[in-house]
Protein backbone atom coordinates (compact mmCIF):
# COMPACT_ATOMS: atom_id res chain seq x y z
CA UNK A 1 0.00 0.00 0.00
CA UNK A 2 3.16 2.27 0.57
CA UNK A 3 4.67 1.76 -2.27
CA UNK A 4 1.50 2.67 -4.30
CA UNK A 5 0.52 6.05 -2.21
CA UNK A 6 4.14 6.97 -2.90
CA UNK A 7 3.71 6.01 -7.11
CA UNK A 8 0.43 7.98 -7.12
CA UNK A 9 1.67 11.12 -4.92
CA UNK A 10 4.86 11.28 -7.68
CA UNK A 11 2.73 11.03 -10.74
CA UNK A 12 0.43 14.11 -9.42
CA UNK A 13 4.07 15.60 -9.02
CA UNK A 14 4.57 15.53 -12.35
CA UNK A 15 1.09 16.21 -13.99
CA UNK A 16 1.18 19.81 -15.05
CA UNK A 17 -1.53 22.50 -13.94
CA UNK A 18 -3.64 25.04 -15.68
CA UNK A 19 -1.65 27.59 -14.26
CA UNK A 20 2.10 25.94 -14.70
CA UNK A 21 1.39 25.10 -18.04
CA UNK A 22 0.24 28.61 -19.57
CA UNK A 23 3.12 30.35 -17.69
CA UNK A 24 5.75 28.53 -19.33
CA UNK A 25 4.04 27.92 -22.96
CA UNK A 26 6.33 29.54 -26.04
CA UNK A 27 5.33 32.87 -26.19
CA UNK A 28 4.23 33.58 -22.88
CA UNK A 29 5.75 36.25 -21.20
CA UNK A 30 6.34 37.56 -17.80
CA UNK A 31 4.26 40.54 -16.39
CA UNK A 32 5.38 40.97 -12.59
CA UNK A 33 8.09 43.54 -12.54
CA UNK A 34 10.28 42.18 -10.60
CA UNK A 35 10.55 39.00 -12.43
CA UNK A 36 11.52 41.13 -15.80
CA UNK A 37 14.46 43.30 -13.73
CA UNK A 38 17.86 41.33 -13.90
CA UNK A 39 19.58 43.12 -10.79
CA UNK A 40 23.07 42.33 -12.34
CA UNK A 41 22.11 44.50 -15.34
CA UNK A 42 21.22 47.12 -13.02
CA UNK A 43 23.25 50.51 -13.88
CA UNK A 44 24.90 52.74 -11.06
CA UNK A 45 23.50 54.69 -8.16
CA UNK A 46 24.26 58.58 -7.69
CA UNK A 47 24.03 60.71 -4.86
CA UNK A 48 21.84 63.00 -5.35
CA UNK A 49 20.44 65.24 -1.65
CA UNK A 50 21.97 62.98 0.50
CA UNK A 51 19.98 60.06 -1.06
CA UNK A 52 21.38 56.88 -3.62
CA UNK A 53 19.00 56.99 -6.55
CA UNK A 54 19.34 54.95 -10.07
CA UNK A 55 21.08 57.18 -12.44
CA UNK A 56 22.01 57.04 -15.71
CA UNK A 57 25.98 58.08 -16.18
CA UNK A 58 27.91 58.48 -19.41
CA UNK A 59 31.79 58.91 -19.45
CA UNK A 60 33.51 59.38 -22.84
CA UNK A 61 35.57 61.76 -24.46
CA UNK A 62 33.75 65.18 -23.28
CA UNK A 63 33.72 64.42 -19.96
CA UNK A 64 31.40 62.53 -17.21
CA UNK A 65 27.43 63.34 -17.45
CA UNK A 66 25.36 62.13 -14.42
CA UNK A 67 22.63 63.95 -12.44
CA UNK A 68 25.00 66.87 -11.15
CA UNK A 69 25.98 68.28 -14.28
CA UNK A 70 28.30 67.72 -17.28
CA UNK A 71 32.10 67.62 -16.26
CA UNK A 72 34.21 68.27 -18.96
CA UNK A 73 37.77 68.77 -17.25
CA UNK A 74 38.06 65.89 -14.71
CA UNK A 75 40.52 67.13 -12.31
CA UNK A 76 40.65 63.55 -10.01
CA UNK A 77 38.53 60.46 -9.53
CA UNK A 78 39.31 57.90 -6.96
CA UNK A 79 37.30 54.51 -5.96
CA UNK A 80 36.31 52.98 -2.37
CA UNK A 81 35.54 49.16 -2.24
CA UNK A 82 32.09 48.18 -0.77
CA UNK A 83 32.88 47.52 2.63
CA UNK A 84 32.42 44.10 4.19
CA UNK A 85 28.83 43.06 4.56
CA UNK A 86 28.48 41.46 8.34
CA UNK A 87 25.04 40.07 7.42
CA UNK A 88 27.05 37.75 4.03
CA UNK A 89 29.80 36.64 6.62
CA UNK A 90 27.51 34.70 9.11
CA UNK A 91 25.41 33.69 6.03
CA UNK A 92 28.62 31.99 4.19
CA UNK A 93 29.97 30.77 7.58
CA UNK A 94 26.86 28.90 8.41
CA UNK A 95 26.91 27.32 5.01
CA UNK A 96 31.27 26.89 4.85
CA UNK A 97 30.92 25.18 8.25
CA UNK A 98 27.94 22.93 6.82
CA UNK A 99 30.13 21.94 3.58
CA UNK A 100 33.11 21.69 6.15
CA UNK A 101 31.65 19.48 8.54
CA UNK A 102 30.41 16.88 5.28
CA UNK A 103 33.82 17.23 4.36
CA UNK A 104 35.52 16.53 7.50
CA UNK A 105 33.43 13.23 8.53
CA UNK A 106 34.14 12.00 4.71
CA UNK A 107 37.77 12.45 5.50
CA UNK A 108 37.01 10.22 8.25
CA UNK A 109 35.90 7.10 5.93
CA UNK A 110 39.58 7.24 4.40
CA UNK A 111 41.81 8.77 6.80
CA UNK A 112 40.92 6.40 9.96
CA UNK A 113 42.54 7.53 13.08
CA UNK A 114 43.86 10.37 11.63
CA UNK A 115 40.36 11.76 10.84
CA UNK A 116 41.14 13.35 14.98
CA UNK A 117 43.08 15.80 13.46
CA UNK A 118 42.02 16.52 10.09
CA UNK A 119 38.19 16.42 11.07
CA UNK A 120 38.39 19.61 12.78
CA UNK A 121 40.44 21.28 10.74
CA UNK A 122 38.54 20.92 7.65
CA UNK A 123 35.51 22.09 9.45
CA UNK A 124 37.54 25.07 10.26
CA UNK A 125 38.33 25.94 7.22
CA UNK A 126 35.41 25.51 5.69
CA UNK A 127 33.93 27.84 8.25
CA UNK A 128 36.52 30.53 7.63
CA UNK A 129 36.66 30.17 3.97
CA UNK A 130 32.53 30.32 3.56
CA UNK A 131 32.64 33.55 5.85
CA UNK A 132 34.91 35.59 3.56
CA UNK A 133 33.63 34.50 0.13
CA UNK A 134 29.59 35.80 2.03
CA UNK A 135 31.08 38.97 3.15
CA UNK A 136 32.96 40.41 0.17
CA UNK A 137 30.97 43.34 -1.06
CA UNK A 138 31.56 43.48 -5.00
CA UNK A 139 30.54 46.93 -6.34
CA UNK A 140 32.52 49.78 -5.89
CA UNK A 141 31.62 53.46 -4.62
CA UNK A 142 33.36 56.25 -7.45
CA UNK A 143 34.32 59.93 -6.85
CA UNK A 144 34.84 62.35 -10.28
CA UNK A 145 35.92 65.51 -9.22
CA UNK A 146 35.96 68.50 -12.18
CA UNK A 147 34.86 71.39 -13.79
CA UNK A 148 31.68 72.38 -15.95
CA UNK A 149 32.50 74.40 -19.05
CA UNK A 150 31.45 77.40 -17.04
CA UNK A 151 34.39 76.72 -14.53
CA UNK A 152 32.13 75.66 -11.82
CA UNK A 153 32.86 72.37 -9.56
CA UNK A 154 31.06 69.67 -9.76
CA UNK A 155 31.55 66.19 -7.52
CA UNK A 156 29.83 63.43 -8.73
CA UNK A 157 29.45 60.38 -6.74
CA UNK A 158 28.70 57.09 -7.99
CA UNK A 159 28.11 53.42 -7.32
CA UNK A 160 28.65 50.45 -9.69
CA UNK A 161 27.05 47.16 -7.66
CA UNK A 162 28.58 44.88 -9.90
CA UNK A 163 32.38 44.77 -10.45
CA UNK A 164 32.26 44.00 -14.17
CA UNK A 165 30.58 47.71 -14.40
CA UNK A 166 33.27 49.28 -12.13
CA UNK A 167 36.42 47.77 -14.09
CA UNK A 168 34.81 48.91 -17.33
CA UNK A 169 33.87 52.72 -15.13
CA UNK A 170 37.83 52.29 -14.34
CA UNK A 171 38.50 52.10 -17.81
CA UNK A 172 36.31 54.43 -19.17
CA UNK A 173 38.11 57.33 -16.44
CA UNK A 174 41.59 56.14 -17.71
CA UNK A 175 41.41 56.44 -21.02
CA UNK A 176 39.28 59.82 -21.52
CA UNK A 177 40.76 61.19 -18.70
CA UNK A 178 44.56 60.40 -19.06
CA UNK A 179 44.65 59.99 -14.86
CA UNK A 180 45.19 56.86 -13.06
CA UNK A 181 43.07 56.40 -9.78
CA UNK A 182 43.76 59.89 -7.01
CA UNK A 183 46.31 61.39 -9.60
CA UNK A 184 45.36 64.79 -9.73
CA UNK A 185 45.75 67.32 -12.64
Amino acid sequence: MKRLLTAVIAATMLIPTGALASSIRPGSRVTHKSLNSNPRTRGPSCLVEEKWTPCEVTIDETGVKGPQGHITNVVQWTTEEKEFNVAGGIVGGAAGATVGFAAGLGSCAFLGPFCLITAPAIMNGGAMVGGAAGGVGTGKFFTVIGDDSQGQRLIQEIYYSTGKSARKASKDLLNTTKLVEGETK
